[in-house]
């Protein structure tokens, strides 16, 4: 009788990072700072928000597809927002193809900014595909915030494949718009204080890494990306996640 060998793990490294469309605190570019925070921390998946495609002087800076380009990373724009200038949203890159794309327009109320949730389909291994999704929620409104978050859930809850969830939620562990999110994910962070925000004080995280509560994925570790204060209004965060 042949004996069954226990499948092996499969570890992968997510991202999320608002980049503050583009600029510094200083309101300079950041994508150089960008591109070295995501080379020297080589994660396999990058959740991106406040992302812009512009027209200046008739040239489009395509933000995400620049800094697809330096990583070699797949790479998919959610567009949440229009302007003369061109649009903003989010979006994602992976080291993995794309088996294909969703956006999600969330709920809002009247004159609130338009928002999304962005998703993609990979397909990891012959028996690992999962959904990867980014989003940012509205910063100006809690009530906003608190219905986008309950419709997240809605949407992702009852996936068939697990899901990881970058986010910009805007909120703390211990206001409305998290408690979405307790009882049916992991939260990669488990109670971290230290904040996201870098104009905040500990206990402002406003950044998650979410999984999807299934007996195939597991959060392993987590870390908040703090050498570089200036690139962002906000740290990136990592986590690796395992699946079997």
């Amino acid at each position: 009788m042949l004996s069954s060998q226990p499948r092996q793990a499969v570890e992968v490294k997510l991202m999320s990072f608002n980049i503050r469309h583009g600029l510094n605190n200083q309101e300079e570019s950041n994508l150089r700072d960008i591109l070295r925070i995501i080379k020297e921390n080589d994660p396999d998946l990058v959740a991106l928000q406040a992302v812009d495609s512009l027209t200046d002087k008739g040239k489009v800076q395509f933000q995400l597809r620049q800094i697809a380009a330096q990583t070699g990373m797949y790479y998919a724009y959610a567009v949440a927002d229009t302007n003369e200038n061109g649009t903003q949203g989010v979006g994602i890159l992976s080291n993995w193809p794309f088996e294909k794309t969703q956006t999600i327009h969330l709920p809002r109320t009247a004159g609130a900014d338009p928002k999304v949730l962005q998703c993609g389909l990979i397909k990891l291994s012959r028996s690992v595909t999962f959904r990867f999704c980014n989003s940012r929620l509205e910063y100006a409104s809690v009530m906003d915030r608190a219905l986008q978050a309950a419709y997240i859930n809605q949407m992702l809850v009852n996936s068939v494949q697990p899901v990881l969830l970058g986010m910009d939620m805007g909120a703390r562990p211990n206001e409305q718009p998290y408690f979405s999110f307790r009882r049916n994910w992991q939260d990669a962070a488990r109670g971290s204080q230290m904040q996201t925000w870098n104009e905040g004080l500990p206990g402002d995280r406003l950044d998650y890494i979410f999984a999807l509560l299934n007996n195939k994925v597991r959060v392993k570790n987590y870390k908040v990306i703090r050498n570089y204060p200036d690139v962002s209004d906000h740290y990136p965060i990592q986590a690796t996640i395992e699946f079997w």
